[in-house]
């Protein structure tokens, strides 16, 4: 068959389009960490879709076995950030899987515009199911499972708008250390910090506080001239789901010479979510907040109620780095504060990323930070 000089260039045009539609799989090497020490690396595949107008991404272990599988509209393809995050310009879109290194399941979710939206479920590294969650929008909307041990049957929760809509009412157990010289003073009252920890260290295992913060230090022998109490955070759940506070608050300054008027609040990511809520139900309770590193956006409470800040010294901590919680986070609140509360102070680190309360609670600013202010201060 003889082709004519047009239908040639017509055939050409046909084959050049369909090259251009699914464009080759780039493969290269990306690391789980922005800094250079203790950053696990992957391999990555990015192809882009011209039907889908998505990437699709799939991350494996350098052993072969596959980490994720993904789907984003928009990507800075060397950035590996944890699946709660949108780091920059990253932009989840569609389904989202993450598996372990031993081939188990870790998280199966939906996205919609960068936010989790639909059913999602995450899994322990030995295949069971831990959490069963109905998102809309970046919020728990709906009903939410907690599976804490295998086969017991799950903690069954209603959210609205991030809000457990049916709390319960329980005690929470905790550590206190008290100054050196407690004992000293029997009539003395001291002020008080209440340090909530991070994701990883709930469950039913109190030596797990010590890990980092506020209880870190004085494991390692420091003393400060608070009363320290870091209460623990049941597991699977946050420092919002339950009614617990309010007991636990009554309790220590009930056993322990607290002056209420010195009453301290900080915590890191999980813990850093928790400062932000309990600060905005109970402001009259402390004297400052310190959040670092949590989430504001996964409840309409907070945004609700941020007239409760307006008068609170707060300093909050957030690295630009973060790959956990996006710095935005907290920058949002700080934004809409700003003008409003004359005693706010936002550190941002730039080159600093999860882990920035390795360099908050080691020194002393904000220690004398605190001592700087009580209740009457807000007056």
């Amino acid at each position: 068959m003889v082709m004519s000089k047009s239908t040639s260039i017509v055939l050409a045009l046909l084959v050049m389009h369909g090259r251009s539609a699914a464009l080759p799989t780039e493969t290269f090497r990306v690391q789980r960490s922005l800094s250079t020490s203790k950053a696990i690396v992957f391999v990555r595949h990015v192809r882009f879709d011209e039907k889908d107008r998505l990437y699709h991404v799939r991350d494996f272990f350098e052993n072969g076995q596959i980490q994720m599988d993904a789907t984003y509209s928009s990507l800075n393809k060397h950035i590996k950030e944890d699946y709660q995050c949108n780091y920059r310009a990253n932009t989840k879109e569609g389904r989202y899987r993450e598996w372990y290194e031993n081939g188990n399941l870790r998280y199966v979710g939906h996205f919609k515009h960068g936010l989790q939206d639909g059913t999602c479920s995450e899994f322990s590294q030995n295949g069971q199911r831990e959490t069963e969650a109905v998102w809309k929008e970046g919020m728990l909307n709906g009903t939410a499972r907690f599976w804490t041990e295998e086969g017991s049957p799950p903690l069954v929760l209603e959210f609205k708008n991030g809000v457990n809509q049916t709390p319960r009412k329980v005690e929470y157990a905790y550590i206190v250390h008290t100054p050196k010289r407690y004992e000293d003073f029997p009539e003395k009252q001291w002020p008080m910090i209440i340090y909530l920890h991070g994701g990883s260290d709930r469950g039913t295992d109190l030596t797990k506080v010590y890990s980092s913060g506020v209880p870190d230090q004085i494991y390692r022998g420091r003393e400060f001239p608070f009363i320290v109490a870091a209460p623990q955070c049941p597991a699977l759940l946050r420092w919002s789901t339950d009614d617990w506070f309010g007991a636990f608050y009554e309790e220590v300054t009930a056993k322990y010479r607290v002056d209420k008027n010195r009453v301290y609040l900080t915590g890191v990511s999980l813990g850093g979510e928790g400062t932000w809520y309990l600060a905005t139900k109970y402001p009259d309770l402390f004297a400052a907040i310190a959040p670092i590193s949590g989430f504001t956006s996964r409840t309409t409470l907070i945004d609700e109620n941020l007239k409760n800040l307006v008068g609170l010294p707060i300093w909050a901590f957030h690295g630009e780095l973060d790959l956990v919680v996006p710095v935005e986070e907290t920058r949002r609140i700080i934004e809409q504060l700003k003008g409003q509360n004359p005693r706010l102070k936002f550190t941002i680190e730039p080159s600093v990323g999860h882990w920035i309360h390795w360099l908050v609670y080691p020194g002393d600013e904000l220690y004398d930070w605190f001592l700087e202010y009580d209740r009457g201060t807000r007056r």
